[in-house]
């Protein structure tokens, strides 16, 4: 008498698509932007002689105004052999990288470089970016 037909489940899927689409749009959005190694824009210079170095490194920034940057904190020439050096004597290879803008001149670089080498690293490094090779 009673004859009821059982319902067929449905599964919506309009909702799993909106959030695919705003994970899409999402991650479209954020992986065009640049980002800097160490927080500061710089204009780096460019090498064909570039290699990618993989071990832990500590990066000094220069920045256009020839301030001196120990991460993102901006620091004195003496504050930054100051913070190297017990770094350094724990680690022998210790590896910094000396990224400086194009336009910081010839002897701020110097000066950076000496008070790096004052901490006692053996052989800091410079950052560029790597030049397209036609």
């Amino acid at each position: 008498m009673f004859s009821r037909k059982p319902k067929t489940p449905r599964l919506d899927i309009v909702p799993m698509i909106d959030v695919l689409f705003f994970v899409l749009v999402f991650f479209m959005y954020f992986t065009t932007f640049k980002t800097a190694v160490s927080g500061v824009p710089l204009n780096l210079p460019s090498s064909s002689r570039a290699v990618s170095l993989e071990q832990n490194r500590i990066v000094v920034t220069i920045d256009q105004k020839e301030t001196v940057y120990y991460g993102a904190e901006p620091v004195s020439l003496d504050q930054l052999t100051r913070t190297l050096a017990p770094l350094a004597s724990k680690d022998p290879n210790l590896l910094v990288i000396i990224n400086a803008d194009a336009q910081v001149s010839y002897g701020k670089v110097i000066s950076v470089m000496d008070a790096v080498t004052d901490a006692g690293v053996s052989q800091p490094a410079f950052g560029v970016e790597r030049k397209n090779k036609r």
